[in-house]
């Protein structure tokens, strides 16, 4: 990974140095193991011990080595009996191959991995409690498939962010089970030079348990899973990043990304505020899913062994540990720092013109109009007749749609005239006085008879004319009724 982009700790962890110092520390504990089980001299190993911890690896010597040879773990080999003497040589990686040193530091590098990631969703998930906590009664609307849904509150958006962050988490963890077992089981797994007692003993001491069915390598089956809940956590991340993208458009931002005061948005247009920072994650998670493919296709391996598999794991798990902990930290920054916006998501509510209760309009319609004749059906076409006729454009707007500018000065004219003479929120017709009043008018929209329209109009007004169920209706607009029960979501999230 190139540094712009890349973790501190994750780099550590997949340096030569690291691994090699897991290398050694395996093949150290295959002698602890044979000396424990009666196979070689305690004193041997002992003194194969002091002497390669006397003399650290030198990597500029492994790699040149490796270099002249084409082979890492010879190389490593290589480099650490040049300081055992004849009589210990001997003993130093014996009658196992080069995955049964090299299997078990892999699964401790994942490991080791897991638990940065594990810990940067924790801070991010703490972010994201402080700000649920914060904004659990700024109300804004919610949107599906792209409109103006249901009202919210920003609290609750941000609990669905946490909840999603919670199952990656877990994911993953359970994904990381797999790495409790690895194998010390010879070239074909099937014990041809090794003593499977000390295959058991060396990885107890490592931390792992036996995976019994291994060839010369691990199987890939298990870390796929691994991956696999990585590059959903880049996901997720990316979706949060996307809904802020999405309410940080032009030309009311309800949220926008933290913007330094000498910071540029473009180098073009000096009003910009572009969203750099969740455009980057986006970027990071199609990253995360072709590391992910590259991973999963690991899974096939010719027979007991081929080496297709190693290259890829060189680059694709480092890197893909690096994107997902990078889009992790630029979001921790992008939440740490969200400009949010309350005054323009009451503008949305308000500009949404009671179609936020829509769906409470339509039910308390066919409850109060069933005794007087009305069905569900016409229920539902009232309240989307109102809503049709709330959005439906003056004359003004009419003639634009129908006839466009033929030149740029008549574009400039319109310009002027729009400037001078704006929608104000204030002129907003809305569903909440329209239909109890009995106002509905035929749409060109819709297919609702006059005859029809009518009849609606003249039952909600006697609905309506009494004013225990005017105030009924009345109710389900206030953000104090429909996100009354929003406090369940707080007791079992936050348990609170």
């Amino acid at each position: 990974m190139i540094q712009r982009y890349a973790n501190k700790k994750i780099d550590e962890i997949w340096s030569d140095m690291f691994k090699l110092n897991l290398w050694q520390k395996t093949e150290l504990m295959v002698l602890k193991a044979k000396a424990s089980l009666g196979y070689i001299q305690w004193k041997t190993y002992e003194q194969i011990k002091k002497i390669l911890e006397t003399n650290p690896i030198n990597v500029e010597w492994w790699l040149q080595r490796d270099k002249e040879i084409h082979h890492d773990l010879n190389a490593f080999i290589d480099e650490r009996l040049r300081f055992l003497p004849e009589s210990l040589q001997v003993h130093f990686h014996k009658k196992i191959t080069s995955f049964d040193t090299e299997e078990a530091p892999f699964a401790s590098m994942l490991i080791f991995s897991i638990i940065c990631v594990d810990e940067g969703l924790n801070e991010l998930s703490n972010i994201i409690v402080e700000m649920a906590k914060k904004y659990r009664y700024t109300i804004m609307n919610g949107r599906t498939h792209g409109q103006e849904a249901e009202m919210q509150t920003f609290g609750k958006r941000c609990l669905t962010w946490l909840q999603d962050l919670r199952v990656d988490n877990d994911n993953l963890k359970k994904a990381a089970t797999n790495l409790k077992y690895s194998k010390l089981s010879g070239a074909i797994g099937n014990y041809g030079s090794i003593d499977p007692e000390v295959e058991k003993r060396t990885l107890e001491l490592l931390g792992f348990d036996p995976y019994y069915g291994a060839t010369q390598i691990m199987p890939r089956e298990l870390y796929a899973p691994i991956a696999q809940a990585l590059c959903q956590v880049a996901q997720t991340v990316d979706k949060i990043a996307t809904a802020i993208r999405l309410g940080a458009r032009s030309s009311q931002p309800i949220f926008q990304e933290p913007f330094a005061k000498k910071q540029k948005g473009s180098s073009a247009m000096p009003h910009k505020k572009n969203t750099i920072r969740t455009e980057q994650i986006e970027g990071m998670a199609r990253m995360a899913k072709g590391y992910f493919i590259m991973i999963m296709d690991n899974i096939k391996t010719w027979e007991e062994r081929a080496i297709e598999q190693s290259c890829v794991e060189r680059v694709a798990w480092p890197d893909l540990f690096h994107t997902v902990i990078r889009s992790i930290d630029v979001m921790k920054k992008v939440l740490s720092g969200l400009m949010v916006y309350p005054d323009n998501m009451l503008l949305e509510i308000v500009k949404s013109r009671g179609c936020y209760a829509s769906s409470e309009a339509k039910e308390i319609i066919r409850e109060l109009g069933a005794p007087v004749g009305l069905t569900t059906n016409e229920a539902y076409r009232i309240v989307q007749l109102a809503a049709f006729n709330i959005f439906e454009k003056g004359n003004r707007a009419k003639k634009l749609r129908k006839k466009l500018s033929q030149s740029l000065d008549k574009a400039d004219d319109l310009l002027d005239d729009f400037e001078q003479n704006p929608e104000s929120a204030s002129s907003y017709a809305s569903i909440k006085y329209i239909i109890p009043n009995g106002e509905l008018r035929a749409s060109e929209q819709l297919d609702a008879a006059e005859e029809d329209i009518k009849e609606w109009n003249a039952t909600l007004k006697v609905i309506f004319g009494n004013q225990k169920n005017l105030f009924r209706w009345y109710k389900i607009f206030r953000p104090s009724y429909l996100l009354r029960n929003e406090q369940k979501l707080y007791q079992e999230i936050l348990g609170e």
